[in-house]
Formats: structure tokens, sequence, C-alpha cells
């Protein structure tokens, strides 16, 4: 009885470290897999880092204007293609050797959301989103004041 037990306890230990050795290998083989496609390519993932940067220079976020032509213009990757969607419209255009991108558009009177997306090499994508609203009232508020304005200058030297 002696011998039979020592047996079992024997197989039981076995069978515990060939299990738990198992789950160890499965675990470390999930977790190390991202960080040793890093390790081999380190200048790749810089590359794909740096190639998702966009920088828009104009419009500014927010920005009311009374004119409905406007120039949007950024900075982002050489030779990256750069996809600018304004309301339905969409245009689309390359960056040149510096990076620099430019557009000429013209804006609908009211709320227009600009998106403005940049493809890579590797298909990676950056997206910036600015609104622009449009409106004429400023202009003919504008217009309003100068007109009282010459009304008052007219009536001072009337008198």
């Amino acid at each position: 009885m002696k011998k039979e037990v020592l047996i079992a306890i024997f197989v039981g230990l076995s069978m515990g470290l060939i299990i738990t050795f198992g789950v160890y290998r499965v675990k470390n083989s999930i977790t190390e897999t991202p960080t040793a496609d890093l390790e081999e390519n380190p200048l790749e993932a810089e590359a794909t880092a740096v190639a998702t940067i966009l920088a828009l220079h104009s419009p500014d976020d927010g920005t009311i204007q009374t004119g409905k032509e406007l120039t949007v213009t950024g900075t982002t990757i050489p030779n990256a293609f750069v996809v600018l969607f304004v309301n339905d419209t969409d245009f689309i255009s390359n960056s040149d050797e510096s990076g620099n991108f430019s557009f000429k558009i013209e804006l609908e009177n009211g709320t227009n959301i600009l998106r403005v997306h940049v493809l890579n090499d590797d298909g990676g994508e950056t997206v910036e989103e600015r609104l622009v609203v449009v409106s004429d009232a400023f202009e003919k508020e504008a217009a309003a004041t100068n007109q009282k304005d010459t009304q008052a200058t007219t009536t001072e030297e009337q008198l």
C-alpha cells in the first residue's frame, strides 16, 4: 500500500509540473509576440509612428469668415496621399518632397466640416477635422455700421 501511494504522488506531481509548464509556455508566447516584432524591426516601428504625422496650418478650428474661398494648408510626410473631404465633396492631392500640401476650395454658406486624411505607404491613416463657418451676416452688419458712421459724419458736417 505504501508503494502505491508513493507512485500516485509521483504521477500526480509529474502531471502537475507538465500542465504548469504548458500553461507557462502558452502565456509567455502570447505576451512576447508583439515585443518580439518590435525588437526585430525597431526602425519599422519608428517609421510607422512618424508616418502618421499631420499638422494643419490653416484654417483654425471654429473659423468664421464672410468669403466662400478658403485655402487649406498643412504639413505631413513627403509624397503622401492627402484627401480633403468638405461636406459631400472630396479633393485628392499629394504632399510635395517637403511634406507640404495646399488646397484652394470654395465653401458653402453655413457650417462646413473639413476632414483631412493622410495615407502613408503602409496603409496607415491620420485624420484632422476642422469646422469653418461661412456667413455673410457679419459682412452685412459691418456694412450697416459703416453706413451709420457715414450718415453721422454727414449730419455733423451739415451742422
